[in-house]
């Protein structure tokens, strides 16, 4: 008999295995499968460090955006520290898991430096594995009032489902919208051409979040009338009009209508019959008189196609199939040169205006074509596939956040989301805020990610820029704390971090190279850091210095989670005093209990 890897399992991973099989009865289950880049949080911890020659800066009343660029599982465990409720928004496109190769032998889901591809038995519990490390550290990330939108497909949609009905909680599923990116349909696709994606919307706390209406003009819907069908409005004219109009072109689409109280009718079938004879190939003129002699008693308006040059004809439906199904579906209108009919226009997906968004997400702008043309436009060369297209990330940002909401996408790409940021504050004035995070696997981060931002800001070929602020960091690691010398590597390499923390990044002084302390500011706060408690006093003194400070948090080096109240006594300005790495280490030990549960 094989051996199985439960014989090398203690009493109590046992016992914890089966307690969780035991928890586990309606909902998703699956073979959790370990990931690398998850595990090295267990020997080294993640910080970031700014490329200071990526900056941008551009107006200093903007907000400034960011870049993250490293594995998004190590970016997310530095934002549980500097953003830990604090995003508004997140929206994420992460692989489809399509199992699919290109031409190379790649597929869209790489795991554990491994191509998954479909005939992987384990295809779908690896990318469950993957994505719900990441949404767990996603979810602490986000406000009571926050909301998370998922792009997916087929391959993964329900599955993605059930696992967010499991961290988020399927109370606080908003809505599984299909999100149609291709109008013609992909033909390649067996059975139905595909049409559409999902989008996937869940809140933090239903009852705390909102869904934005959209903008839309109040008297855009005013031509819209409703019948007992649905609503329609005044479409083309069925008198014919271009090439062939004439009655000779088409002889079966040449007879009269009738109208009373403004609704049209057909004469008899044997009536229409005797209208054009086939044989002698004329049409029976007498006759049509006499079946207008005929009705116009009854009561009837008789109409014939004839145009305001007297000119004979026709019309652009036909007698046996159009108007026998549609004839209640022309509108009848009066004017000086008597009555003219028009076909009821039906709406298409996308033409009637709400300013509720709608359980499908349509506009033309959405076709995915329009993703790979925009980046195109900006980069010049199509340099990442299938990007979204702007105007839909537009639209989810607008109706799930604020105008000074804070917007996270940690599987940016190719930054779409960055730029779709950046162009609905310059449309309304706001100022939200974008953080992007990516790896750097082929070079995206920094040639695509980055310049792609970089030119909104600053303009390309014939579009002007659009001025804002963007820092850009990359991933660093110190080994995991267990000793002083350990905690001291910590401290020196968590500026950036701590300052991304309070939004704090006009450097006041720096003494951090000699490991003393650094000031840092924005218009509403100064960030002290002290590297050494040695230098708490003079610290002190240059804080009591500074004008014009609303208020100050100082992280102090602490080989515990104490520091001495004293110490700060001679400091006569209004401050709070947190410990480091205490406060970076109780949130990376809670991460790993996370990674564990």
């Amino acid at each position: 008999m094989a051996k199985t890897k439960y014989e090398n399992y203690s009493k109590q991973q046992l016992i914890a295995k089966l307690e969780r099989l035991e928890k586990k009865g309606y909902g998703l289950v699956w073979e959790d499968k370990p990931e690398r880049i998850a595990d090295k949080c267990e020997k080294e911890l993640p910080v970031l460090v700014e490329d200071k020659k990526r900056e941008i800066k551009k107006d200093t009343k903007k907000p400034t955006h960011f870049i993250f660029e490293g594995d998004n599982y190590h970016t997310l465990y530095t934002l549980n520290f500097t953003h830990k409720k604090g995003i508004d928004v997140i929206y994420i496109d992460p692989p489809y898991n399509t199992g699919k190769t290109d031409k190379k032998g790649k597929t869209d889901f790489r795991y554990n430096d491994r191509f998954i591809k479909q005939e992987d038995r384990f295809r779908h519990s690896t990318w469950l594995s993957f994505m719900n490390k990441r949404l767990r550290l996603a979810k602490n990330l986000l406000k009571n009032s926050g909301v998370i939108a998922i792009s997916i497909d087929d391959n993964e949609v329900f599955n993605l489902k059930l696992l967010c009905d499991k961290i988020f909680g399927e109370l606080n599923h908003i809505a599984t919208v299909p999100t149609i990116m291709n109008h013609k349909g992909n033909q390649d696709q067996f059975g139905f051409a595909g049409t559409h994606e999902y989008t996937l919307f869940y809140a933090k706390s239903k009852t705390q979040a909102s869904i934005l209406e959209f903008n839309i003009e109040e008297d855009s819907d005013d031509e819209w009338l409703t019948d007992e069908i649905g609503p329609y409005k005044k479409g083309r004219g069925i008198l014919a009009d271009g090439k062939e109009k004439f009655r000779e072109d088409r002889e079966q689409m040449y007879f009269p209508l009738l109208v009373k109280k403004d609704k049209v009718s057909l004469i008899k079938e044997k009536e229409y019959n005797r209208i054009f004879d086939k044989e002698s190939n004329t049409f029976n003129d007498e006759y049509v008189d006499s079946l207008i002699k005929k009705y116009s008693k009854k009561g009837y308006e008789v109409v014939l196609p004839i145009n305001s040059k007297k000119q004979l004809l026709r019309w652009t439906w036909g007698f046996e199939h159009k108007f026998r199904t549609h004839i209640n579906d022309i509108i009848v209108s009066r004017t000086k040169n008597g009555i003219t009919l028009n076909k009821k226009q039906r709406p298409k997906l996308g033409d009637l205006p709400s300013k509720k968004p709608k359980s499908v997400l349509y506009r033309p702008e959405y076709s995915s074509g329009n993703g790979t043309n925009q980046l195109k436009a900006i980069l010049g060369y199509e340099a990442f596939n299938n990007p979204k297209p702007l105007e839909l990330i537009k639209d989810i940002i607008f109706i799930t956040g604020n105008k000074n909401a804070k917007i996270l996408d940690f599987f940016a790409g190719s930054g779409t989301t960055g730029q779709a940021v950046i162009e609905l504050n310059k449309m309304d004035g706001g100022q939200r805020q974008i953080i992007l995070c990516t790896n750097n696997e082929n070079n995206i981060c920094e040639e695509v990610t980055y310049p792609r931002i970089q030119k909104v800001i600053d303009g390309y070929n014939e579009i002007e820029g659009i001025p804002a602020n963007l820092k850009y960091f990359k991933t660093d690691y110190v080994p995991f704390v267990l000793t002083d010398n350990d905690k001291r590597n910590l401290v020196a390499k968590s500026t950036e971090l701590l300052c991304i923390s309070e939004n704090t990044f006009d450097v006041v002084l720096d003494n951090s190279k000699e490991s003393k302390f650094a000031i840092f500011k924005n218009t509403n706060q100064h960030t002290a850091i002290i590297y050494d408690e040695d230098f708490i006093e003079e610290c002190c003194m240059a804080l009591n210095k500074l004008k014009d400070i609303r208020k100050i948090v100082i992280y102090v080096f602490s080989y515990d989670h104490n520091y001495m109240e004293e110490d700060f006594e001679n400091l006569n300005k209004k401050f709070k005093v947190k410990p480091i790495p205490e406060v970076i280490l109780n949130v990376y030990r809670k991460i790993a209990k996370l990674k564990n549960k």
